[in-house]
């Protein structure tokens, strides 16, 4: 006598294939088309598609765009974060560690972060939209812990907070986005190590 097999939940993904983080698989696939596209113009569809999944398959995980959103938005930050504060404690220089963090960050183009938040913002509850600032303000804390500590080292001066500093260094890096378009302007040098000679010696005139 056959015995026939269960028949799964729509969408839920086989126990086999679980062994694969397939949440991660949706999360980073999705991450990587919201920084590239924005939130309006990406779809459930095509954060599917990317992934290798079914739309079912991202809906098992995730009961809504904005919920994915979330997610993989907070997610991400918290890796950034993670690295962010690796590189800045690296057994080099202060000045050697901030070009380190600028060459990586500066390595892939992708839509303004407050662009992106304020196309999500009508989506998004308070909740999620809590969350995703709580992520991001843990990156700017790794870079504040960093001058805070560059500052009782004496290896920089500012009358400014940490954080500010953190805040102003993190909108320096969003010029990323125009190194093509600057390329002619660097004459030949890496715009990362540019923004941080800027940031480092000013624009004020030399003693």
């Amino acid at each position: 006598m056959n015995k026939t097999k269960p028949k799964r939940s729509p969408g839920r993904p086989k126990v086999a294939d679980q062994a694969f983080p397939m949440r991660e698989t949706v999360l980073n696939s999705a991450a990587q088309m919201f920084l590239e596209f924005g939130y309006e113009p990406v779809s459930i569809n095509q954060i599917a598609e990317k992934a290798g999944v079914t739309k079912a398959s991202v809906y098992y995980y995730f009961s809504n765009k904005a919920q994915l959103f979330t997610e993989a938005i907070s997610e991400m930050m918290g890796r950034i974060r993670v690295s962010t504060a690796r590189i800045l404690k690296e057994e080099v220089d202060y000045r050697t560690r901030l070009t380190t963090l600028a060459r990586v960050k500066m390595s892939s183009t992708h839509v303004e972060f407050e662009t992106m938040m304020r196309e999500a913002l009508s989506s998004l509850s308070q909740e999620q939209h809590d969350r995703i600032r709580e992520a991001e303000s843990g990156i700017h804390q790794a870079l504040a812990e960093f001058f805070e500590q560059a500052l009782r080292d004496k290896e920089i001066a500012s009358p400014l907070s940490p954080m500010v500093l953190a805040h102003s260094f993190a909108a320096l890096l969003m010029l990323g986005n125009r190194e093509e378009d600057l390329s002619e302007e660097t004459d030949g040098e890496e715009l990362s190590k540019l923004i941080v000679d800027l940031f480092w010696n000013g624009i004020g005139p030399r003693a």
